[in-house]
């Protein structure tokens, strides 16, 4: 009976910690909470935190049947067992919160590609974070030095027999049962509320299932073979031709303008005034050919970067720069302009970050933080008032036909921009700065020679959970601005038709080489868009969305159509790791 009582009470100890770890999770992402939603929350989180007591509870049972061969060792190997699980699972629990605050979703290791000095990835978290994250780990820690430890120490005899039963039982706990089929995180999915389900779901089981369970090489399979594939073919929008509202010569200037986070949200003239910061923009978006329905490809600038620069789509768990052998012999949207073109990339930041370095070896030059003699710098780099002002001055003084392709950098976090002061939420803030920056550039390109003969392309490099903070998976998150103005488009039309930032590669290369690159171009919108988050796949068209979670393995909500996110994504993704 000590046995079983010491297994209750360790399970208990568990218990509280995932309870507090679930009350910290829900304070921070929601305004307000009551006793009646917390315990829906726990009793719907329950199976999995009980999981996650099977796992940590078969190591000591394991250790204790050695005690009576090796009785001090095996205690002390228990207690530092207890002691380095406890700090592990309490960093992940203090960061959990956030890592869904500030990207949409339970902590994993994906972050850790943005630590470094290079990629400034802790610069941008906000300083009261840090003082939140430390706190609650100094008090959880207290609370487990003081009472926590003391109650999971084994200070008796084990009985080797109910040792072995209750091992039996944690195996049948981590499972979540007796079925063939073992739990998963959709067990503790329950309400249309996001926070509510991510609050329910085990932060520590959450991480060991993304991080245990993650392939980072071979690509995901869905269909297993071509003829199965086959089956399914993506249906094709015969839209009218925009070909004869573009007109380009041999030296026609193109420059495409990527920015940091402009979700179509803070856009007034595409989602209304609600959270609008764009004024500039605004005015833009009625010129040239402009997309009211335009989506990102995901929900980070390494895979929006890719779509734009090689009309790859995003791999929802793989981080496809990774891979630069795989792009190597990929013709790219700096390699379709003739010779006679100077090609170029300017970003203000590090390019370190992410590996997003690999994208642009076909661009003639690229600049990057070191090329900017400013000190207007945050974390990131130098703001986008310097860069742009640069950039434009060469762009003016370069005689030669050329396409630059710029990287605003002011909107990420930490949304700290130089002397702007226009909404006291620093996300909107840090927009409306680019925005104002953006309108400077554009009105001095107007006023300049070149415009007549100019192709400007607008867009973003991805969008954002801020300022709504809906569910990750929701199409509000990925639609972005895009348009095309300049001199070279000769009138103006709204374009509603659905695509996606992976045409506007097809489209330059359609413009410049009329080569076969022009499978989904702008100027032939067909009508559809894939995007994709970490643990998701989604088909968008005018008529149907489609949204696959990978983890659960079952649709967000009922498919209005084919699998097309998975044909999609399978095609895709075996065409980028078939290259050599």
């Amino acid at each position: 009976m000590r046995t079983v009582l010491y297994f209750l009470k360790a399970t208990l100890v568990w218990l509280l910690f995932f309870a507090i770890a679930k009350w910290f999770f829900f304070t921070i992402n929601s305004e307000a909470i009551s006793m009646s939603d917390f315990f829906a929350i726990w009793k719907n989180g329950l199976r999995l935190d009980l999981a996650m007591v099977g796992y940590v509870m078969i190591a000591p049972l394991l250790l204790s049947l050695l005690a009576s061969l090796v009785k001090r060792s095996a205690k002390r190997v228990i207690t530092g067992y207890w002691w380095t699980l406890f700090v592990v699972m309490v960093l992940i629990v203090a960061v959990d919160p956030f890592f869904f605050s500030y990207w949409g979703q339970k902590t994993n290791l994906g972050f850790t590609q943005f630590l470094g000095k290079e990629n400034a990835g802790l610069a941008s978290i906000e300083l009261k974070t840090y003082i939140i994250v430390i706190g609650f780990m100094a008090v959880a820690i207290y609370w487990f030095v003081k009472w926590g430890v003391h109650q999971l120490r084994i200070d008796f005899k084990i009985n080797m027999l109910m040792s072995l039963l209750l091992i039996g039982v944690s195996v049948v706990l981590l499972r979540g049962g007796i079925s063939i089929v073992p739990i998963n995180v959709s067990s503790a999915y329950f309400s249309e509320n996001n926070v509510h389900n991510n609050t329910a779901v085990n932060a520590v089981w959450n991480f060991m299932a993304t991080e245990l369970e993650r392939d980072k090489h071979a690509a995901l399979m869905f269909f297993e073979d071509e003829q199965e594939l086959a089956r399914f073919t993506l249906p094709v929008n015969n839209s009218e031709s925009l070909d004869s509202l573009v007109q380009v010569n041999d030296s026609t200037n193109v420059l495409l303008l990527v920015l940091e986070s402009f979700s179509a949200k803070v856009v007034g003239a595409l989602s209304g005034p609600k959270y609008d910061a764009t004024p500039n923009l605004n005015v833009l978006m009625k010129e040239g050919i402009n997309y009211h329905s335009a989506y990102a490809s995901s929900f980070r600038s390494d895979k929006g970067l890719l779509a734009l620069t090689y009309g790859v789509p995003s791999s929802a768990r793989q981080t496809l720069t990774n891979f630069p052998q795989h792009l190597a012999d990929r013709a790219s949207i700096f390699s379709v302009f003739p010779s006679t073109y100077t090609t170029r990339f300017a970003y203000g930041g590090n390019l370190e970050f992410a590996n997003i370095k690999v994208l642009f070896k076909d661009a003639d030059e690229v600049l990057s933080q070191s090329g900017y003699a400013s000190d207007n710098k945050n974390a990131w780099g130098v703001h986008d008032e310097d860069v742009f002002q640069t950039e434009t001055k060469r762009f003016l003084e370069n005689n030669s036909p050329q396409f630059t392709m710029l990287f605003s950098l002011s909107s990420h976090e930490p949304f700290d921009v130089p002397n702007f002061s226009k909404h006291e939420n620093a996300y909107l803030n840090s927009v409306a700065y680019t925005d104002s920056c953006l309108g400077a550039m554009v009105d001095q390109l107007k006023r300049s020679d070149k415009w007549a003969n100019t192709l400007l392309i607008i867009t973003a490099d991805h969008g954002t959970i801020r300022p709504d903070n809906p569910p990750l998976y929701d199409t509000s998150n990925f639609r972005i601005p895009l348009l095309l103005t300049g001199g070279a488009v000769i009138a103006d039309t709204s374009i509603a038709t659905v695509v996606s930032q992976m045409d506007i590669f097809p489209t330059v290369a359609q413009l410049f080489s009329n080569s076969e690159l022009a499978k989904s171009s702008l100027l032939h919108p067909q009508g559809r868009a894939f995007y994709s988050y970490h643990d998701g796949l989604v088909y968008l068209s005018d008529s149907t969305l489609n949204m696959w979670d990978i983890g659960t393995k079952t649709y967000v909500r009922p498919p209005q159509d084919k699998p097309y996110e998975k044909v999609f994504f399978q095609v895709g993704n075996a065409d980028f790791f078939s290259t050599p």
